[in-house]
């Protein structure tokens, strides 16, 4: 029994965007040492058979936590040892009944360490800090990464329609530390996406949308956004419009563009204001599509389309 990865906020999804202004929270469960059970032991005190000497770690007077479930009653706590040997420890709690399983915590000085750390390297912390949780005694441990959002700014530069510094993508290790430890991190290699002005998180490739039903003025310029968290290799992206009448029947349509596929975060699509639109358009669709880049082979520019003399 070890640490254990309880509640992964990608959900084994490679990218994922994450709202900036909400948690993003790791849970994990401790259960440093798997308990035989439990009977009376000395002066009327619960032993806890664990069948680990743990004499060299622990003596008399340390406190441990203990989960062991009986018939009609559960050790749900901490308590003192007063006796250790090399096969149980008793503690200073009342003996109730006999139980099985369970487990004990007793490292000494116990915290879990979180890093941060860039994508494609993960010896590089991305943030100046490590982020730490001892948890509970009984070992429920939450780590919230969303301290990451302070590295966005909200205003920033926009590269080829990508607006590059409103989002910052990384991943995470953890290890265990503790009096005796010399654990190495581990990493979770699922990256995380997180993005500056969304205040709930949004769905992959959503238009980011505060009203029912935006308006768009002819003869003024627009901007679509939208949550982007990575695409399939080889393609780019693009966003269709379909023109409709008031019965919001399709009469046109047509491309705001395609940019290339890879960039995370938000990206930004310009609505000209010489747009030309049907005389009965009253609303515009927008959908947002992978479009498959050409690989150049052979066939693709076969007769007739590139047939030279």
């Amino acid at each position: 029994m070890a640490l254990t990865l309880v509640t992964n906020p990608v959900g084994g999804v490679a990218q994922k965007i994450f709202a900036g202004f909400l948690p993003i929270e790791f849970v994990f469960k401790r259960e440093d040492l798997v308990v035989t059970d439990t009977e009376s032991g000395l002066d009327a005190n619960t032993q806890i058979n664990i069948g680990s000497n743990l004499t060299g770690y622990l003596s008399v007077g340390d406190v441990i936590y203990l989960y062991s479930e009986g018939v009609n009653y559960t050790y749900d706590t901490i308590g003192t040892i007063t006796e250790i040997t090399s096969d149980h420890i008793v503690i200073d709690i009342p003996y109730i009944e006999t139980s099985t399983g369970g487990y004990i915590n007793y490292f000494k000085n116990y915290f879990v360490e979180f890093q941060c750390v860039n994508a494609s390297n993960s010896d590089i912390n991305i943030l100046p800090f490590n982020l730490q949780s001892d948890g509970t005694f009984s070992g429920d441990i939450i780590i919230d990464v969303s301290i990451v959002n302070d590295l966005n700014v909200q205003r920033g530069v926009i590269e080829k329609k990508h607006i590059a510094e409103s989002k910052q993508e990384f991943e995470i290790q953890y290890r265990q530390v503790y009096t005796g430890s010399s654990e190495a991190y581990t990493l979770i290699d699922e990256k995380l996406v997180i993005v500056v002005y969304a205040t709930e998180t949004p769905k992959e490739n959503e238009i980011l949308n505060q009203f029912d039903l935006p308006k768009i003025y002819l003869g003024y310029p627009a901007s679509v956004i939208i949550a982007h968290s990575g695409g399939k290799l080889g393609d780019d992206v693009e966003l269709i419009y379909k023109e409709l009448d008031i019965n919001e029947n399709n009469i046109a349509a047509g491309t705001l563009g395609t940019l290339d596929d890879g960039n995370n975060g938000f990206l930004m699509w310009d609505w000209d204001k010489d747009t030309a639109v049907q005389e009965a358009t009253k609303y515009v669709e927008f959908s947002f599509v992978y479009e498959g880049v050409s690989d150049f082979a052979t066939p693709d520019f076969d007769y007739p389309d590139f047939r030279t003399q």
